[in-house]
């Protein structure tokens, strides 16, 4: 009998696939399980918040985004203006060199002029002393002779007259090269002055446009690391709001089908007193669940026909209810009242469980009725799924073991069995294919 309560389990399990398998795999029609636990439903207002926070996320990314674009734009105009700089600041200071080199040079040529000079007035000074030997001096070399200061005098009179007389003037080679040493001095040390403050002017020019560009690089940088993190919250809002949707989505899904459940739970109720009431007006008047059970196989080994006659005594008693621990060889009986199985009224019903079920099909008041003991007891031949025939009982295990057998059924042909399915059910025709948990068949007198 522990076959029933087992296969109950299985059915469950293998009723159905995703939601529906989960909401149809715990609730069955006649059973007394626990409803299964809705899922999340979320508020309307949850979802329009999240969907609110998830826009404005959005929104701010988006700001974010083009905020930084004109940032990289403004990045690029500063590179140049810094890279303009350090070019202007390069020539300023080149040019600064330049100056200091013309300076050096204008220093050379007046230490020149200054050596002429020298030159200049020690050639006068030959020609006064060559006059006063000769005799050819006048009185303005006598004066010159005879004077307390020769030196103020040739400034005066007898410079004028050497002038007059040399056309090379040494004196005035000293004067034009002091006016040019003058000239070349004051203006080296302008060109070097200019030279210093244009660089001074390009350097303040080339930091204040790194400065500015620094200045512009780090606040793209925060705007990348605001743009980053409000991007991950609006990820999050995102999976928060999909998980709500989600949540919403399955909770309307639970609701039909436990919508689908209820009714199919009461077409299956309905349907099952039409069918008690039809036994017991059937039993009030002498009869069955059937009006006619063909023979049972009788006598010897397994052949074909008695594998046919026993397919056509299971399927004559389709209609009959299920039972829990009922049912036998000679056809349906009171079963037994067990909650703990899913059977509360079982005791109350006549019929047949899938194990008693066999033992009618057939005739075989010798097998236990369990449906794991069937399995070897009813014969030694155990047919493949692609080689059943007619009369073969086919087998369900949760653990692919003898030991894990929960159900047994009768095939009857073309991909059909009938079986005893669960307390609230009836006897019926259904799919060889219909559960998981396929194990194998037995050949019943093999």
């Amino acid at each position: 009998m522990r076959d029933v309560a087992s296969r109950r389990v299985a059915s469950r399990l293998t009723a159905g696939v995703g939601v529906v398998a989960t909401f149809v795999g715990l609730v069955f029609v006649g059973t007394a399980g626990a409803a299964p636990t809705p899922p999340p439903n979320p508020t309307d207002n949850q979802i329009s918040q999240a969907r609110s926070q998830k826009d404005q996320l959005a929104n701010r990314v988006g700001q974010l985004s083009g905020q930084l674009a004109q940032a990289k734009v403004q990045l690029g105009i500063l590179q140049g203006k810094a890279e303009l700089a350090e070019q202007k600041y390069a020539y300023a200071v080149s040019q600064l060199q330049i100056a200091n080199q013309k300076a050096t040079k204008a220093k050379a040529q007046v230490r020149a002029a200054s050596s002429n000079v020298v030159k200049a007035h020690a050639r006068f000074i030959d020609y006064v002393q060559a006059s006063y030997m000769s005799g050819e001096v006048d009185g303005t070399a006598g004066t010159l002779l005879t004077a307390p200061d020769p030196s103020s005098l040739l400034e005066q009179s007898a410079l004028e007259q050497y002038q007059q007389q040399h056309q090379a003037d040494a004196i005035g080679a000293l004067q034009g090269a002091t006016v040019a040493k003058s000239n070349a001095e004051a203006k080296s040390r302008l060109a070097v002055i200019n030279s210093k403050a244009a660089k001074v002017r390009a350097d303040q020019a080339r930091i204040a446009a790194r400065t500015a560009y620094n200045a512009e690089q780090a606040q793209a940088q925060q705007l990348q690391v605001q743009q980053r993190q409000t991007q991950t919250e609006l990820d999050a809002a995102q999976s928060t709001l999909s998980t709500l949707n989600h949540q919403h989505a399955a909770y309307l899904a639970y609701k039909a089908e436990q919508q689908r459940l209820a009714e199919l739970r009461r077409q299956r109720e309905r349907e099952r007193l039409r069918r008690l009431r039809e036994q017991q007006q059937q039993q009030h008047n002498g009869g069955g669940g059937s009006t006619y059970s063909p023979p049972p196989p009788t006598g010897g080994s397994w052949t074909a026909t008695k594998g046919r006659k026993a397919a056509a005594r299971a399927k004559s008693q389709v209609g009959w209810p299920y039972a829990w621990a009922g049912g036998g060889a000679y056809g349906p009986s009171r079963g037994v009242c067990d909650p703990s199985n899913g059977a509360p009224n079982d005791c109350n019903v006549i019929g047949y469980d899938c194990s008693g079920l066999a033992m009618f099909a057939w005739g075989a008041n010798w097998w236990a009725h369990y449906a794991a003991t069937q399995y070897t007891q009813a014969g030694r031949v155990h047919p493949s799924a692609s080689r059943l025939l007619p009369g073969d009982l086919v087998f369900w295990s949760f653990n692919n073991h003898i030991s894990g057998i929960h159900h047994v059924a009768i095939y009857i042909g073309n991909g059909q069995i009938v079986e005893a399915p669960y307390s609230g059910g009836f006897v019926q025709v259904a799919s060889v294919y219909e559960y998981g948990g396929f194990f194998g068949a037995t050949r019943p007198g093999s």
